[in-house]
C-alpha cells in the first residue's frame, strides 16, 4: 500500500508530504527538498485489519496529526513487515541499516544523515515529541 500526497514547489510549505511504504522506502521518498528534514517513521505492518504491533497502535493518531496537515513535517511511513518477519530477526535490514530495534521508532534525517530518533515513550511525550519534530 503507497499513498502519496504531494504539493508543487510554492504550496511546499503549506502541505506537507506524506507518504506510505513497504520497506524499504524508496530513495525519493525520503529525498530532502529545499534542505527541511524528513522523517522515517517505522511501523508493523497491518494484520487481520489493524497493525500487530501494540505500540504502533497507540502511537497512531499522535503520529497523524504530528505529519498531516498544513505546515507540518514530511513524514514518511514504513511498515517494517509481519510480526514473523520481525521478532528476533537480527538480519532485518531495517535492523542492519537504521539501527531499528523496536517499532515504533521515527529518525530524523537531515540532508540524509540521522540526527535524531525517539521510540514510543517518547512519542507519547508531548514536549519530547514537540521538541523532536522542532515545534
Amino acid at each position: 500500500m503507497a499513498l502519496s500526497i504531494t504539493s508543487n514547489k510554492e504550496e511546499h510549505r503549506d502541505r506537507m508530504t506524506i507518504t506510505e511504504t513497504n520497506y524499504p522506502p524508496p530513495d525519493e521518498a525520503i529525498a530532502s527538498k529545499d534542505g527541511e528534514p524528513v522523517f522515517l517513521i517505522f511501523f508493523s505492518n497491518v494484520e487481520n485489519g489493524q497493525m500487530w504491533c501494540p505500540h504502533c497502535r497507540d502511537v497512531k493518531g499522535i503520529v497523524n496529526s504530528a505529519f498531516e496537515g498544513r505546515s507540518k513535517p514530511k513524514g514518511v511511513i514504513t511498515y517494517i513487515g509481519s510480526f514473523a518477519q520481525w521478532k528476533n530477526v537480527p538480519s532485518h535490514p531495517a535492523r542492519l541499516k537504521y539501527g531499528v530495534k523496536f517499532v515504533p521508532t521515527i529518525i530524523k534525517l537531515e540532508n540524509g544523515k540521522e540526527t535524531a530518533r525517539v521510540e514510543k515513550p517518547g512519542i507519547l511525550n508531548t514536549e519530547q515529541f514537540e521538541s523532536f519534530l522542532g515545534v
